[in-house]
């Protein structure tokens, strides 16, 4: 089960990989100490909007005419953000603000867009809120707004605050995040949520029935890709499994989660090193795992794309794949590296012009001689 310490390094995960996230809890549990803890800890300006007492306009921008023409003008805290270079923008009370402000939110939060200004790359959304029920004039987030954040359920638990009212509110330890490790890390988890989805299909977009449910988190294309985002920094500061079930459960719900969790820690795939030196795998039956297999058969010839790596590739192993009756999937790879195929002029066995020479020609990628 996660502490509170998880959530807080959960929290700062997702602010590192710039996804927007949305802190629910009670009111009075530290909710703006922490975030305004983890902007220090950044060396970030913190701009705190709450977003209740605002209008549409103080996120879409007033319109104004200029030289004949209709534009925005961007709010006070957009400009502020904006000379600050960048910032971390907190939408306090986010839950009690009607639904045209979230209407409004829709483009600042996922676009960094507000009014007529484009907000600078390093901007990160943290929002908070109370549950509806217990909020003043609550609303239910609309369910495209609640689909632009990761969610994270807020508990303070007792001993925490015990301990801290006996010897002070320490500030909470923080993730060190090895960002060389996040771009591979999100490669291979974007293809293992491929594989799980190509499994379970169902699981694609679900939209929760009750709009109570709606504003929270729910599976989406674009929530299983926040996931991934998360995970892959998760794992690149060496976070527990229990800071990864709260940011993918923040993404995409705690039931999609956990059945993906459950697949992926049951996986027992081939070492893809081992396989291009020696050029022989033992392939998974599963069509799941077999897509996940080329799929890292695929990043690992992208990234080391050597004549050597790319024969073997291509010649034994995802001939093997076509071979196991799997061709469609052998032709997705091969149309990733059908380009360093080409320029480190590979030749092609016979079992592999047989497979993939036809492709490749109307490709462009080979010259198949007759």
């Amino acid at each position: 089960m996660a502490t509170h310490a998880d959530r807080c390094a959960a929290l700062a995960v997702a602010i590192s990989a710039d996804v927007p996230v949305l802190i629910w809890g009670l009111p009075g549990e530290g909710k703006t100490a922490i975030i305004e803890q983890i902007a220090r800890h950044n060396g970030m300006h913190c701009e705190t909007v709450i977003a209740s007492i605002h209008a549409p306009e103080d996120f879409k921008g007033m319109p104004m005419q200029v030289d004949g023409r209709v534009i925005y003008a961007p709010p006070d805290w957009a400009q502020n953000v904006a000379d600050a270079g960048g910032g971390l923008v907190f939408l306090d009370e986010i839950s009690t603000a009607p639904p045209s402000v979230q209407a409004a939110l829709l483009r600042p939060v996922l676009q960094k867009v507000a009014g007529s200004l484009q907000l600078p790359k390093q901007t990160r959304f943290v929002a908070a809120a109370n549950p509806p029920e217990i909020a003043a004039d609550g609303w239910d987030l609309s369910a495209p707004l609640a689909n632009r954040f990761a969610h994270i359920m807020w508990d303070v638990d007792a001993a925490t605050i015990s301990q801290g009212f006996a010897f002070g509110f320490a500030d909470v330890e923080l993730p060190v995040i090895r960002h060389a490790r996040v771009d591979p890390l999100f490669a291979s988890t974007k293809a293992a949520i491929g594989a799980f989805l190509s499994a379970r299909p169902d699981l694609k977009s679900v939209l929760p029935k009750s709009s109570n449910e709606s504003g929270r988190a729910w599976p989406s294309p674009r929530s299983w890709e926040m996931g991934a985002r998360l995970l892959a920094y998760a794992r690149a500061s060496d976070s527990s499994q229990a800071v990864q079930s709260v940011l993918l459960s923040g993404a995409i719900g705690v039931t999609a989660a956990h059945e993906y969790l459950i697949w992926e820690s049951a996986l027992d795939l081939p070492d893809i090193e081992e396989a291009l030196r020696t050029g022989e795998i033992q392939l998974p039956t599963r069509p799941d795992m077999l897509y996940m297999v080329a799929a890292a058969l695929t990043r690992a010839m992208l990234e080391n794309p050597s004549k050597e790596r790319l024969s073997v590739g291509v010649n034994s192993l995802l001939v093997a794949v076509a071979d196991a009756g799997h061709r469609d999937i052998a032709v997705v790879s091969l149309r990733q590296v059908a380009r360093d195929l080409k320029q480190q002029k590979v030749s092609l066995d016979v079992r592999a012009i047989d497979h993939f020479g036809a492709i490749l020609e109307a490709m462009g990628k080979l010259e198949v001689n007759s």
